[in-house]
């Protein structure tokens, strides 16, 4: 996500994102002050999209947290949303959400494959639409009334408007550079607060603001700043390979390989095909394991 102040939406783009979070959350049954978090994923498939879960490298000094791949079939559009987990928890948490954007308005490079790069404004909207959907402004700002009793916190001190952050943090699982942006488009904090709490390093483990999220919630702390390297796919694109097995469609070995690129076995799935697979997959296997 970039810094807020990078790209400026105008406040008819702001209007229009908040309605369509305000759609998009009625539409996954969401009230506004409930915090979505880690269920993102199961609400995907409300929206009938798939999930693909692998931990991606960083490439020349770039680091793509997701994209969105969709193609026509004879019935029906398949979407997929490919999540780069060797990101931080947090930070696939907000790719999800920003990704949900392109979904939903048709926009960016997977709608539009003869742009060369994402366009900034778009990228921006799609950046302020995953900070709405995981906070809203009115889950926000009674955040902010219950805690401060003003919607003016410019002049609290840093440790305080820390403490606050990582609680917010905690109940809604944004990312710390998220919910900087979230306090000065919603006018809580001043340009130059908003500056200094945005260098802070948020991820060592020795610093102020990791030390006070581990003490608020430390299971919590432990998670959001974990580079989980998942390797998965949603369960109906596993339900489907099984059905394809059974119905003869693709041979033990082609079975066999198939859920290894998701990082599963036969026997996850009730299958006893040790005997059965050939040399080639066993070796693959063993220097899986080493």
């Amino acid at each position: 996500m970039s810094k807020s102040n990078s790209v400026v939406l105008n406040d008819k783009q702001i209007h229009e994102i908040k309605k369509l979070v305000a759609e998009t959350r009625q539409f996954f049954g969401v009230h506004p002050n409930v915090p979505i978090g880690n269920d993102i994923r199961l609400l995907l498939e409300k929206k009938d999209i798939l999930l693909c879960e692998y931990p991606f490298p960083d490439t020349n000094g770039t680091h793509t947290y997701g994209n969105i791949t969709w193609f026509q079939t004879d019935n029906s559009t398949i979407t997929f949303i490919g999540l780069n987990t060797s990101s931080f928890y947090d930070e696939q948490i907000f790719a999800i959400a920003h990704e949900i954007y392109h979904y939903t308005t048709k926009s960016g490079k997977a709608y539009t494959p003869e742009i060369e790069y994402e366009d900034i404004v778009t990228e921006k909207q799609a950046d302020r639409f995953a900070a709405e959907l995981l906070l809203p402004a009115e889950a926000l700002n009674d955040a902010v009334m219950n805690v401060f009793g003003s919607s003016n916190i410019a002049a609290v001190s840093d440790n305080r408007a820390l403490r606050f952050i990582a609680r917010i943090q905690c109940d809604w699982w944004l990312p710390f550079q998220a919910i900087i942006n979230r306090l000065l488009e919603e006018g809580y904090i001043s340009e130059s607060q908003y500056d200094k709490l945005y260098a802070i390093d948020c991820r060592n483990e020795d610093g102020i603001y990791r030390r006070l999220l581990k003490n608020i919630d430390a299971e919590i702390s432990e998670l959001l700043n974990k580079r989980t390297k998942t390797v998965g796919v949603s369960n109906r694109v596993i339900e489907t390979i099984i059905s394809n097995y059974e119905d003869g469609f693709i041979d033990d070995d082609e079975f066999v390989r198939t859920l290894a690129l998701f990082d599963k076995r036969p026997e996850d799935f009730g299958f006893c095909m040790d005997g059965e697979i050939d040399d080639d997959l066993k070796n693959f296997f063993e220097s899986e394991e080493d």
